[in-house]
């Protein structure tokens, strides 16, 4: 009774329906194929999960080797586990000798998908299901014999480094420390799951998210808590004037010459490069003549063959280019003249950025505020006041295609990358107000005490305020994790292939109308009641730790 004591109510309840859940889905195949669709278990995964359980013990093993090593006053059980590393280590290097089959099969499923399947010439694609070419799974198992030979000789190194100097064991220790946190990293967050790849995407998503809005949370506290000096209006008022300076000498540029030539019974000829509002001119007719009616365009790589259309393609009566283009004599509808986009984009984006760092110097300098503590407070109040799934869908659409077309395609970001990007930023509000409620309760005196001890501002908020406010709004931190778990589900406007899309894409396929939303419901159940147990341990070990 006093173990059943220890548990949450609410797992109680989950624990008492457990037996009812099970029977459910090992009795019903419609809600066992939609636990599966919903997880997202692919083929192979039974072996693939074996070989993840064995690789992830021996890594646990290995960091728990580092740690036993640098800090000597570790518990017992971590120093078992520690001298357990090795011969786990040189078990599973003699595994992949006697029986590759047991690890090979997650090996290559990592190493499949780490490749581009559209480009990489190792992956054989004249089968139905694509796979790796048998020399190539050779060269894997090869490789992967060789990194566990090494692993186990570096295991073997650091649990004998005592002999070696105190700074060159230090070092030895920490880098293989910081070598199997990577390898754990790696196979916790970054390598495929074919046995559930549905979860991970989900927790993911959600961690990744919970991190980086930690962090924008924390920059933006820091910003709204910049003091004004003397000469900050100044220079700031300086700055965003040289910034709307630059946008004026921008604004300045020649612009070019364009007409619309031919007639508009047909497509219209659009010559590749064209700003997209010239090109939305012409499609819906705002220009003199237009009417108003939409017409219909075709790209044409350059000017000599958008006027060459017109006479050899059917489709097409009419072109918008350059003046001077016109070597046919076509009739001229229309003329105008714009800046070009090299000249354009910059000039509104340093008119944009200059005019709001004026608005933020007068904002501050009427409050007695710091330009940046001004825009900050804007940024938290403006995002929580816009709904996620907006965020999610401005940053993820319109702002990925911006960022893409500005860079030339350099920086072509993935809808999961998008969605991790969106929920960071509208949850960074939240974590902002979390953060500095939490810090504006640490007493000031301690402030002052930090500053009389000659700590920097830095020094003060890295070893005297965040530590106690951190202990402080664990519980809405906690709340904010969970919410995000279960926000990582609007990402499926954007097909990132979560619990929440696979159960869209299978209920389509299916048909059925209950069995793969009560699955879903059951699987976020039991994933934020598991979430909420963990940090309400968490709260419960920090607070002894207050004691």
């Amino acid at each position: 009774m006093k173990r059943l004591s220890s548990i949450r109510p609410s797992n109680l309840v989950l624990l008492a329906a457990a037996p009812f859940i099970i029977y459910l889905f090992a009795t019903s195949s419609k809600y066992l194929r939609s636990l599966i669709a919903i997880l997202g278990i692919g083929n192979n995964a039974g072996p693939i999960f074996v070989g993840f359980l064995l690789v992830l013990a021996v890594a646990i093993l290995g960091y728990l080797c580092a740690r036993n090593a640098r800090f000597q006053t570790a518990p017992s059980w971590v120093r078992i586990s520690a001298w357990a590393a090795l011969p786990a280590a040189l078990a599973l290097a003699v595994l992949v000798f006697v029986a590759p089959q047991v690890l090979m099969p997650f090996a290559e499923s990592v190493f499949f998908h780490a490749l581009s399947e559209n480009t990489s010439t190792l992956i054989d694609r004249s089968a139905q299901t694509w796979v790796l070419f048998p020399d190539v799974v050779d060269q894997v198992q090869t490789g992967l014999q060789v990194l566990l030979l090494i692993y186990a000789l570096v295991v073997a190194g650091i649990l004998l480094s005592g002999r070696l100097p105190v700074r060159a064991r230090g070092l030895a220790q920490l880098g293989f420390e910081i070598l199997t946190g990577a390898a754990l990293f790696y196979l916790m967050f970054m390598a495929r799951w074919q046995f559930a790849t549905g979860v991970a995407i989900t927790f993911r998503a959600a961690i990744f998210a919970y991190i980086f809005a930690a962090i924008l949370g924390l920059i933006w506290v820091g910003l709204q808590s910049f003091k004004p000096k003397a000469r900050t209006t100044v220079v700031y008022g300086c700055i965003s004037l040289t910034l709307l300076g630059v946008s004026a000498f921008f604004f300045m540029q020649p612009q070019v010459k364009y007409e619309l030539i031919g007639t508009l019974d047909a497509r219209i000829a659009i010559v590749r490069g064209t700003p997209q509002a010239q090109a939305d001119i012409i499609r819906f007719g705002e220009f003199d003549g237009g009417e108003d009616q939409q017409y219909r365009i075709r790209s044409a790589p350059n000017a000599a063959s958008a006027v060459e259309q017109i006479e050899t393609v059917d489709s097409v009566s009419g072109a918008f280019v350059p003046v001077g283009a016109n070597t046919k004599g076509y009739p001229v509808i229309w003329q105008t003249q714009f800046l070009p986009d090299q000249y354009r984009n910059p000039a509104l984006a340093f008119a944009v950025f200059g005019f709001l760092l004026l608005t933020l110097t007068v904002g501050g300098a009427q409050h007695k505020l710091h330009p940046l503590a001004v825009g900050a407070e804007f940024f938290v109040d403006t995002i929580r006041g816009i709904p996620m799934l907006v965020i999610i869908l401005y940053i993820g659409l319109p702002l990925a295609g911006a960022v893409k077309d500005a860079t030339g395609g350099g920086i072509d970001m993935t809808n999961m990358t998008r969605g991790i990007i969106a929920i960071s930023v509208g949850y960074s509000a939240y974590m902002a107000e979390i953060f500095r409620s939490g810090i504006e309760a640490i007493p000031r005196g301690q402030i002052e005490a930090g500053g009389s001890l000659g700590l920097s501002r830095w020094q003060t908020a890295r070893l005297i305020i965040l530590p106690q406010a951190l202990r402080i709004v664990t519980p809405p931190l906690g709340n904010e994790f969970i919410a995000m778990i279960k926000d990582t589900s609007l990402l499926s406007i954007l097909s990132v292939r979560d619990m929440t899309q696979r159960m869209r894409e299978f209920q389509a396929a299916s048909f059925l109308p209950f069995a793969p939303f009560n699955t879903a419901a059951i699987l976020y159940v039991v994933i934020t009641l598991g979430c909420a147990s963990f940090l309400k341990w968490i709260e419960r070990r920090t607070a002894r730790e207050d004691r």
